[in-house]
């Protein structure tokens, strides 16, 4: 029955009662496809045979027009039935479309600014908590001598803009993580340490030696901060969230407005009445 209806409105969608125009790919009793129609439905690869990709969508065009009339010829009993999902189904897709014509207007127009969205977060921050943990870390690979020790030192007291400039001074491998990662930002750096990084204090470190074709290394880790599942959330982290949020509840205020002036310049009408 869903292939009957389906193929029934694709029959009243596709087609109307005119005299064609422009280039048509098949003719069904008084209905007709035009190549824009087909082409609008057809992922045309590039250098693919166009003519024979409409010839062929064509030719299935036609085999569902002739189900759907074939069809609706057999279900007499069926037909009011099946004008009434089709209807339905009708009236759903155009407010669907419009709704989705209105998100994107919502997206152009009422896009908040960060300042806005953080004085949403201010008033209920304790709406924004944690369910897992989120880290922010740095690493680094420097050779085992006692210079680049006393360095590393010096460094783990540091701000993450002094250790970035330390890297790129020295060229040493390494990262400053300063956005707050999950615990799966980690999984790639486990690997190489004998603790649990996942254990760390904000602040604690964690080093391991590695020994090279080239020499002896020290890989150090550091955790520069941690939240546990149950704290807030910093704006960053939630930032998108608000942002989602508000243009929801501007969506919905613009389609509730729009809905409810349509509603009563429809009820104005004289030819709509409700019993």
């Amino acid at each position: 029955m869903k292939k009957y209806l389906l193929a029934f409105f694709g029959s009243l969608a596709l087609g109307c009662k005119r005299a064609p125009s422009e280039p048509v790919v098949a003719r069904y009793k008084d209905r007709y496809l035009t190549q824009a129609e087909a082409l609008s439905r057809l992922a045309v690869p590039a250098e693919a045979d166009t003519a024979a990709l409409l010839r062929a969508y064509g030719a299935e065009w036609l085999r569902q027009q002739a189900l759907a009339d074939t069809a609706y010829a057999l279900l007499p009993e069926l037909r009011r039935q099946i004008e009434a999902q089709v209807q339905e189904y009708r009236t759903h897709l155009l407010i669907a479309y419009l709704s989705r014509l209105f998100a994107e207007k919502v997206m152009r127009h009422e896009a908040p600014s960060d300042s806005v969205l953080l004085r949403q977060y201010e008033k209920q921050p304790e709406a924004f908590r944690a369910i897992t943990p989120f880290y922010r870390y740095r690493w680094v690979k420097l050779p085992n001598t006692w210079l680049a020790q006393r360095e590393l030192a010096q460094h783990l007291r540091a701000p993450d803009s002094v250790w970035q400039a330390w890297l790129k001074e020295k060229n040493y491998p390494g990262q400053v993580m300063a956005q707050w990662q999950p615990q799966a930002g980690l999984d790639s750096l486990q690997a190489f340490f004998p603790v649990a990084l996942t254990t760390l204090l904000p602040g604690g470190v964690a080093q391991t030696r590695r020994i090279e074709a080239d020499g002896t290394y020290l890989l150090v880790f550091q955790l520069t901060g941690l939240i546990l599942p149950g704290q807030i959330l910093p704006f960053d982290l939630v930032r998108d969230q608000l942002r989602n949020l508000y243009l929801q509840q501007r969506l919905h205020a613009w389609l509730s407005a729009f809905e409810d002036s349509v509603y009563q310049r429809a009820l104005a009408r004289p030819d709509v009445d409700l019993y």
